[in-house]
């Protein structure tokens, strides 16, 4: 989810709602009108200050603590972006230890063995005679004065062996004449002559001369052979600078005469990572102004060499979760010394929240529930998505798409400004949740304080349409860790300004009920008997459009005969009960009118009624002392 969604609110609002519902969510990003913000940083403690950079993605506290001190390399801090519970407060949640880092260049590294790689060799001739053997050696031997005729790598070359003493003044002789090659004798004390050159080019032709036979020798062609880089290119470009091509015209024999071809490069080291033998290319250059990047070239398939770019880095630290970059200067840090600062999350217009609907129904996405995850500025610019949505929820409505949308005030607004705010606003189509809890993330660990409302769409997915947000038979939120402010606790009563709010009872955290905007006195105050009476409308609509174009008998009088009218009304009573009954609702009817005079109308009307399963708001009983009689009324 994180990686299809990036950072940010809306996919941990996701991530936390298909866990705790287990149900199919629908998540549709809307294009942030205001970047996030970052706070002043804040530092506790002695030690360089923090360089901080980057839009947040989403909101947090973040501290940051050094564990250990020192500079670079050496220091090791810890990072908080959420909070744990600790009985009924939330402490900050400190991730993994890790190293303050350094300033790096950028580099490359490859994926292939080079020691796997096969590499040009030397053309080789070996004798067949034991050079160790009497008479070969000093004035007169069977060597004295003989002569060999060659070519090395094409040019003609010849010598006389002026009487070798040994075999060490053999082999240096032949050196001294042939200094394209190199001599020696093997075990058998048979002679070896090797190019000092490798690939294919490298060769050596014995023409003739009288001291073939005595050495084992015989007239023809050795060849060196290629090796799989000779003659390939790696085409790079450091920083900004000129391209540069790289060309292995000299074969390379091994590893090491590849690093050392590319270290001729400008501005770039070239070593082999140990145990594995791989190339890494690094810019001479540290820190941002670094960057390497391969163009491509014959040769980097065989490197393992990417074709990429790769940028240095300062001693930066990126933030997971919340899009934000720390710094850490070239300084000293000082053990226990603490920075703070807050991420804003960033913004969105109204706008973008009824285009993102229209792409859902333009997709024909088949939803019941609408939750904008992020909130706006402030109380007014709430009411007024609040007021978007119930418009937008109406055109819905006239589609035969009912819909009920919940939504979060934001956090920093006071519940005086809240209630102001939304006095005379009256919706059965918007539940506006106050205030924030402690919620646990959805892809990042840890508690984090979030609008009430978050909470509230996970229940109404979760549970029975039907069951009220506070419904205690339900269970407390178990994923609210702490609760900042108790509506009973409240000096301002949002729940009577028909907000959706959470207090606590027996120690645990319910919503004090569930509501929509809609007027007190309206049976549509209720957030559950709205989503009751959409689950209605869309079990009777498809009954009902059943008899568009239909051609019923009708009575003198132009009414609907009795027998066609009670038929419609079980259809329509039955597709009720089959939707609610017993779950959602006591009891259900439908009645198609029967005074409608359809001939001249053309118009079918038919009055349905639901009744909810009860809803209870108190308790109440009496308590007292006395002695108890078998004929005492119930109650007393």
């Amino acid at each position: 989810m994180a990686k299809a969604l990036g950072e940010g609110p809306l996919t941990e609002a996701t991530a936390q709602a298909v866990r705790v519902s287990r149900q199919r969510t629908l998540a549709v990003p809307v294009e942030a009108s205001i970047p996030g913000v970052l706070g002043p940083l804040t530092q506790s403690g002695p030690g360089p200050a923090l360089v901080l950079s980057g839009d947040p993605t989403d909101a947090a506290a973040v501290r940051v603590r050094i564990t250990k001190s020192g500079p670079q390399g050496v220091g090791r801090f810890r990072v908080s972006i959420s909070g744990t519970a600790a009985g009924a407060q939330v402490v900050p949640r400190f991730g993994t230890e890790l190293a303050i880092p350094s300033r790096k260049a950028a580099e490359v590294t490859g994926t292939r063995d080079l020691s796997r790689l096969a590499y040009a060799k030397s053309a080789v001739i070996r004798g067949d005679k034991d050079l160790g053997a009497s008479g070969l050696y000093g004035p007169g031997g069977l060597l004295d004065g003989k002569s060999i005729e060659a070519k090395i790598h094409g040019g003609e070359v010849s010598c006389v062996l002026e009487a070798p003493k040994d075999g060490a003044t053999l082999l240096a002789q032949l050196s001294n004449a042939f200094a394209a090659c190199v001599f020696s004798l093997d075990v058998g004390a048979r002679l070896v002559w090797t190019s000092k050159a490798i690939g294919k080019a490298a060769t050596i032709e014995l023409l003739g001369g009288s001291a073939l036979g005595v050495l084992g020798l015989v007239v023809g062609l050795k060849q060196g052979e290629a090796g799989d880089l000779d003659g390939t290119t790696v085409d790079l470009q450091e920083d900004t600078g000129d391209a540069q091509s790289i060309k292995f015209d000299d074969p390379p024999a091994d590893p090491a005469a590849v690093v050392a071809a590319i270290g001729k490069a400008n501005n770039v080291a070239a070593s082999l990572v140990a145990p594995a033998s791989k190339l890494r290319l690094v810019s001479k250059t540290i820190g941002e102004g670094s960057s390497l990047t391969i163009l491509g070239g014959s040769a980097i398939e065989l490197l393992g060499l990417p074709k990429a770019a790769a940028k240095g880095r300062e001693a930066d630290h990126k933030i997971p979760g919340v899009g934000v970059t720390i710094q850490f200067p070239a300084a000293a840090f000082v053990k226990d010394t603490e920075y703070a600062f807050v991420c804003n999350a960033p913004g969105f217009a109204i706008e973008a929240v009824i285009e993102a609907i229209d792409k859902l129904v333009h997709v024909k996405a088949d939803f019941r529930l609408l939750h904008v995850v992020g909130e706006l500025a402030d109380a007014a610019e709430t009411r007024a998505l609040a007021e978007a949505l119930d418009t937008k929820i109406a055109e819905l409505e006239a589609l035969k798409r009912p819909i009920v949308a919940i939504l979060g005030a934001p956090l920093g607004e006071t519940d005086e400004a809240l209630a102001e705010a939304f006095e005379g606003f009256v919706s059965r189509r918007v539940c506006v949740c106050a205030r924030g809890a402690w919620l646990r993330g959805g892809t990042l660990q840890g508690s984090f304080l979030r609008s009430q409302s978050w909470a509230a769409a996970y229940k109404a997915a979760a549970l029975r349409f039907s069951s009220d947000l506070g419904n205690h038979d339900d269970g407390p939120l178990k994923e609210v860790d702490a609760l900042p402010v108790d509506e009973g606790l409240a000096t301002v009563k949002l729940r009577a300004a028909r907000f959706t709010v959470m207090d606590t009872s027996g120690g645990n955290v319910y919503f004090a009920r569930g509501l929509t905007m809609a007027d007190e006195r309206s049976r549509y105050r209720d957030l559950n008997v709205a989503r009751v009476m959409i689950e209605a409308y869309l079990a009777a609509q498809p009954v009902l459009d059943n008899e568009i174009n239909n051609d019923p008998p009708l009575n003198e009088d132009g009414t609907l005969e009795t027998n066609t009218a009670g038929a419609i009304d079980r259809a329509v009573t039955n597709a009720l009960a089959n939707s609610l009954m017993p779950d959602h609702a006591s009891a259900v009817r439908a009645r198609v009118i029967r005074t409608d005079n359809v001939f001249e109308t053309n118009l079918l009307r038919a009055r349905m009624t639901v009744v909810p399963r009860g809803q209870i708001y108190g308790v109440s009983a009496e308590l007292g002392p006395g002695l108890l009689t078998d004929n005492e009324e119930e109650g007393g």
